[in-house]
């Protein structure tokens, strides 16, 4: 009777205890954040733990099930994916007499054990490292081994088990092993503790605190039970299926006699972990929270948050621009043509810099010309912009600036950048009409004279016969036998002197006419006369030199005589006339150079003669006057001989 009231308290013990433990389950459920990587800004990616009420892990889940809280703002996963991950555990002997019970053959229990783990230990992947640990009582026996190492180990393990007293000291020491930071983030702690039961009556006071610790580190504790078999429903047992009920474990009793589980089936749902990828969100610099919630079929879970620090950045665009002057003037083609000016349109290419070094994809780009939209990108490509110049009618300066919006809605704009555009305007009038259309007029006049030439040519014909009638009248009268004799009169004499002067005062009268209209055409002084690269003159209006000074440029500001090409600077050269009639070139500072006679000019300027060949840049000409000097020859003087 004694003996079965003895059973009932064990049994309702073991109930209690495992109402106790089932009441906590809800408390072996968690979501772990290790670590948020947000080094390829904007993508990011985190590693994440998951465990249901069992404290098994939640194998299987879908990336909509999983959300990402930024600042506590949830955002969708772009991926979640069930990873591989190495173990640590520790196998924890609590030596003691019943270890070392042995079967019919001679072999102990703690020997079984030991060839079980030995077996599952050699057939672990060597590419999925786990690190393990070996304790007893006595201290550390092997400690952060990989499998083949901690195989050996543990088959080399022979401590006298008979002489040894069960306490929780191996217990304890595996519990500060796997405390420590894990070689891995995200590595799962486990503890294999072999017992045999405890005599102590104070065995579960002893145990709370060794409990809360793996509770709090997430340590999951196995138990492998090893004694009689009548000793698996006592009250001791019972603490020792609470411990690894409460952290997630489980409880296995051996007496010598049962088979042993499947060991890989403890740790595999231990070597799991969930990598997820996201795309932030987060639009400031600074520090920012980061955590993720997981829905469960029972329950939702809310992870632990992790700190962290970002530098964002808006995009930063920088213009390039080849030229910051732009010359627009009639086709080269058709010089005077006042309704077409070239160019019509200006490419510019910008590059973007992201100085928080996080490169994102663009969502605009825009080109701005004095405040106003020319041309904006909203797809690839948006580092080219297409410039409209057609508007441009007069010469000016404009205001240039870029912006570029990201992904992420941040927005920048560049400075602004002058550029500076010449208008140069077709001549006109009628000399500039006779210019456009002289190969027109030229074919008109030469038909008209053509046609001309055939009306006097067909009117000479006409006119033959009356002409020969003449010519045969004046023959006629020229005989000295058919003309008559005609009764004449003296008239006075003219007296011979004034004869000679009427003579001499006509053609003198001519000339001074003839001089008067050469003095009227007043001949410029100097000229350059453009030519070819092969020294034959360009069919163009020569540039006269009929001022002390000329500028030459593009710039119709501070330039008198305007060139047009891009080889030519804003203010590229000067001709000075000098006291005594000559002419003196000098270069302003110019990109392509002023040349004479293919040398360079040196800074004090060159002194021009009849004939040299000036380069302005790319155009070249020749400079001539009108009178060329005289080349004063050699005098030769032939000194005495020296006596």
């Amino acid at each position: 009777m004694r003996k079965l009231v003895l059973h009932l308290f064990t049994l309702t013990f073991i109930l209690g205890m495992a109402t106790s433990a089932s009441a906590q389950d809800q408390n072996l459920s968690s979501a772990t954040l290790y670590i948020a990587d947000y080094s390829t800004f904007p993508k990011a990616s985190a590693l994440l733990d998951v465990f249901d009420t069992n404290g098994i892990f939640a194998s299987g889940l879908k990336p909509e099930a999983v959300s990402i809280v930024e600042n506590n703002v949830p955002l969708p996963v772009d991926s979640l994916n069930e990873t591989a991950i190495p173990l640590q555990l520790v196998v924890a002997v609590n030596q003691g007499e019943a270890l070392d019970t042995r079967d019919a053959t001679s072999i102990s229990r703690f020997q079984r054990a030991s060839q079980v783990l030995t077996q599952w230990a050699q057939t672990l992947p060597a590419d999925l490292p786990d690190d393990f640990s070996l304790v007893s009582q006595a201290g550390p026996v092997i400690n952060h081994a990989t499998a083949a190492e901690f195989a050996t180990g543990l088959n080399a393990f022979q401590p006298d088990f008979r002489a040894a007293t069960p306490n929780l000291q191996s217990l304890s020491i595996a519990i500060d092993t796997v405390s420590s930071q894990t070689p891995r983030l995200g590595m799962k702690r486990a503890i294999l503790f072999i017992t045999p039961t405890m005599g102590d009556a104070n065995l579960a006071a002893l145990m709370e605190p060794l409990l809360q610790r793996a509770v709090q580190n997430k340590i999951h504790v196995f138990v492998w039970l090893v004694d009689l078999e009548t000793t698996f429903t006592s009250t001791n047992a019972a603490v020792f299926n609470s411990l690894a009920i409460q952290t997630g474990g489980s409880v296995f009793n051996y007496s010598g006699v049962e088979r042993f589980p499947d060991v890989e089936s403890y740790f595999s749902p231990l070597r799991r972990i969930y990598t997820a990828t996201y795309t932030s969100r987060i639009t400031t610099a600074g520090e920012h929270t980061v955590g993720f919630q997981a829905a469960l079929p029972a329950q939702q879970l809310i992870s632990n948050d992790l700190k962290v620090n970002l530098d964002i950045q808006p995009p930063n665009p920088i213009p390039l621009i080849s030229s910051l002057q732009i010359t627009r003037q009639a086709p080269e083609d058709d010089p005077f043509n006042t309704e077409i000016l070239l160019p019509t349109e200006q490419q510019v290419e910008i590059i973007i810099e992201f100085t928080d070094k996080h490169p994102r994809a663009l969502t605009r780009t825009t080109l701005y010309v004095d405040g106003q939209i020319v041309d904006e990108n909203t797809v690839e490509p948006f580092d080219k912009f297409t410039w409209d110049l057609t508007l441009f009618t007069t010469s000016g300066t404009h205001q240039l600036v870029v912006e570029a919006v990201d992904e992420l809605g941040l927005n920048k704009s560049s400075m602004s950048t002058p550029i500076t555009i010449t208008v140069i305007k077709p001549p006109s009038g009628p000399v500039a009409f006779l210019a456009k259309y002289k190969n027109i007029l030229t074919i008109g006049a030469i038909i008209f004279a053509g046609i001309a030439l055939t009306l006097i040519l067909a009117s000479g014909r006409i006119r033959m016969p009356s002409l020969r009638a003449a010519q045969e009248t004046r023959r006629a009268e020229a005989d000295p036998l058919t003309q008559s004799i005609a009764v004449t009169t003296e008239e006075p004499l003219v007296p011979v002197a004034a004869e000679k002067a009427a003579k001499v005062r006509k053609p003198r009268a001519k000339s001074k006419k003839a001089e008067a209209g050469s003095k009227s055409k007043k001949e410029a002084p100097a000229l350059f006369i453009r030519i070819a690269a092969d020294g034959q003159p360009i069919p163009v209006t020569p540039i006269q030199i009929t001022e002390k000074e000329i500028t030459f440029g593009t710039d119709p500001v501070q330039c008198n005589q305007i060139m047009d090409d891009a080889s030519i600077s804003s203010v590229h050269a000067r001709l000075r006339q000098t006291e005594d009639g000559g002419y003196l070139l000098l270069d302003n500072g110019s990109i392509a150079g002023t040349w004479v006679n293919y040398e360079p000019i040196p800074r004090e300027g060159y002194r021009l003669a009849h004939g040299d060949m000036v380069n302005f840049g790319r155009l070249i000409y020749r400079f001539t006057l009108p009178a060329i000097p005289e080349i004063k020859k050699p005098t030769i003087t032939v000194l005495p001989p020296e006596e």
